[in-house]
């Protein structure tokens, strides 16, 4: 997967608990939805999605995360999730 691609390189969260893991999987699966659109797909990676922006909130609320950034991760995320 060339996670170059995206906006937020899951690397660059390397220091916030199971965000980079979170969204390394977000990734993977939004390529598998776009090769296969199908419902399944679908209901998977919104699964991932919830799981991450619960992650987001949580790294928001410790402080690891700026609300801003936060907000930016979680409106990128739904962009994708609107194909």
């Amino acid at each position: 997967m060339d996670t170059n691609k995206y906006k937020y390189d899951p690397e660059q969260f390397n220091n916030m608990f199971s965000l980079t893991d979170e969204l390394k999987a977000f990734y993977e699966q939004y390529e598998k939805y776009l090769l296969n659109k199908t419902r399944e797909q679908k209901l998977a990676l919104e699964k991932l999605a919830r799981d991450m922006f619960f992650t987001i909130k949580h790294r928001r609320i410790e402080g690891v995360l700026s609300q801003s950034m936060a907000q930016e991760i979680i409106e990128y995320l739904e962009e994708l999730l609107d194909d």
